[in-house]
């Protein structure tokens, strides 16, 4: 099942989110000062709508998405920033199943993400739903914080 994540869900999330960036998935080092700000963006929904995945009635991992718009796509845009199943839940169809949740949901005109190359089982999930690769790349700098 996947739910829209709540203020009762800060503890289980900032736990996986750590979880999910000491595996090294990102260029970033996220504190949980730098969590505590992005969590304020959360419980606002103005740009971020973040979610919980469940199995079994228990919490087994999350997604945060971001909200835009671009001319490429032809109106809405949804950037799935982070998903993140616990170990021991994954190869059970919950990737699957959020991505059903989220192409079903509030009417984007195209979804994106990102992911690393040495995550085969990923890239293979990604593919056999239909997701293609960009031919560019994406730059980045931080400004702030």
């Amino acid at each position: 099942m996947v739910r829209a994540m709540t203020a009762e869900d800060k503890q289980s999330y900032f736990e996986m989110s750590r979880e999910f960036y000491s595996a090294g998935v990102t260029n970033s080092v996220i504190n949980d000062g730098g969590r505590e700000k992005f969590w304020n963006e959360i419980l606002s929904g103005e740009i971020v709508k973040a979610f919980i995945i469940e199995c079994g009635g228990e919490i087994a991992g999350y997604s945060v998405c971001c909200l835009s718009a671009s001319q490429e796509a032809c109106g809405r845009l949804l950037w799935i920033d982070e998903l993140y199943i616990k170990p021991e839940y994954r190869q059970k169809g919950l990737g699957k199943e959020f991505f059903a949740f989220i192409e079903n949901g509030d009417g984007y005109d195209f979804i994106r993400l990102e992911y690393e190359k040495e995550n085969v089982r990923a890239v293979k999930l990604y593919k056999s739903l239909g997701y293609k690769d960009c031919e560019y790349l994406s730059l980045y700098k931080k400004i702030r914080g």
